[in-house]
């Protein structure tokens, strides 16, 4: 069992998107704020989702640190308070696809990784073989709204199949 991490949305969808849920089991618990649960139902997220996350609300001080990252940053509401929570709660890390989230968690002392990055830790931890692996990263590409490149997925698989496990 990995640390408490934080997510937005988009690994959660992606996840989900090529049946890959249990990936998330790479982690002790995965806590959400409120507007990930809302976009979650708008995007008509399977149930078996809900049982793997926890929803925690902001303080009142970090609802306010929310509002300021949509503002400066121009982060929509679920990173934004995503982030704000990772604050709050002292996540081992944040979870997500944004580019833009990524760099503002990063800025503020947050280590951020994605959907790729949950994969690799799931198969580090034997969640997943090597073959489950190699499989859902080509998913990522054939079967998700991730935007990610056939260039990097090619590298993800060649570095599944010559190392075995990865650091994450």
């Amino acid at each position: 069992m990995g640390s408490r991490v934080v997510s937005d949305t988009g690994p959660l969808i992606h996840l989900a998107e090529i049946n890959l849920i249990k990936a998330l089991d790479a982690f002790q618990e995965v806590c959400v704020a409120e507007e990930v649960i809302n976009e979650l139902k708008k995007n008509k997220a399977k149930e078996n989702i809900f049982r793997k996350i926890k929803l925690i609300n902001l303080k009142p001080k970090f609802k306010d640190v929310a509002e300021i990252l949509v503002n400066k940053f121009s982060l929509d509401l679920g990173e934004s308070q995503s982030i704000a929570l990772a604050l709050q709660e002292k996540a081992g890390y944040f979870l997500t696809d944004d580019l833009d989230a990524r760099t503002v968690a990063n800025v503020h002392g947050v280590e951020a990784h994605g959907t790729v990055g949950i994969i690799l830790r799931a198969f580090r931890e034997n969640i997943i073989s090597k073959e489950t692996a190699v499989k859902k990263v080509n998913e990522l590409y054939t079967a998700s709204s991730l935007f990610i490149t056939k260039d990097l997925i090619q590298q993800i698989i060649k570095s599944i199949k010559e190392f075995g496990k990865l650091d994450f």
